[in-house]
């Protein structure tokens, strides 16, 4: 049975309008014959594609040939966590950094999570851009999910529920990695794969 809590706090981190030829609905596609056949964009607990949660910087760096500049990849920076917007197969992608130590002033910095836009992503249950809430909860009955609105921000000391967008997330078995979809206006705009850290992390 499926367990589905509701979130009382925004995620702090913390997607191709797709038809189903079966169903016509927007987003999803369950059909075993057209689940996703491209494993560069397929979006797993794992990451997306060749993108692997896990990976260092001076990986991903050689893998997409790119260089990234990190502002909190100093050990002098406040904080262990940093951002970065990059290409992949010719879509954008933001990374999400944290700062790891092997020793005193001994470190690296390592992918602890990505988030896409791109219409061409799917999960291996073929859930995009463009699917809603009962789609998403179809799809992963036999996971985990935890959901609800996401929050804004008034002013400096208040939030507020908001009235648009929306949050789910669905935990692998061990509770340590999620896939977060999302969602504006009842539609997902965007897929996140990130690590879950417990309080001693």
């Amino acid at each position: 049975m499926k367990k589905i809590f509701f979130l009382v706090c925004s995620s702090l981190l913390l997607f191709a309008s797709c038809s189903d030829p079966k169903s016509g609905q927007p987003g999803t596609n369950v059909d075993s014959a057209t689940v996703v056949q491209n494993n560069d964009y397929l979006v797993s607990m794992e990451g997306i594609g060749v993108i692997k949660i896990g990976m260092t910087q001076t990986e991903l760096e050689n893998l997409l040939n790119q260089k990234f500049v990190l502002r909190n990849a100093l050990d002098s920076a406040v904080s262990w966590q940093d951002s970065v917007k990059a290409r992949y197969k010719n879509m954008d992608v933001t990374l999400f950094f944290q700062r790891s130590y092997t020793a005193e002033n001994v470190y690296y910095m390592y992918l602890i999570g990505l988030r896409t836009t791109d219409p061409l992503c799917k999960t291996t249950s073929g859930i995009s851009i463009g699917a809603d809430k009962l789609q998403i909860i179809t799809a992963n009955e036999d996971n985990d999910i935890i959901m609800g609105p996401e929050y804004e921000n008034v002013n400096d000391t208040t939030t507020t529920r908001s009235k648009t967008r929306y949050l789910i997330s669905i935990k692998n078995d061990t509770g340590t990695r999620r896939i977060t979809f999302n969602l504006n206006n009842k539609k997902v705009v965007a897929i996140e794969v990130a690590i879950i850290f417990n309080d001693s992390e």
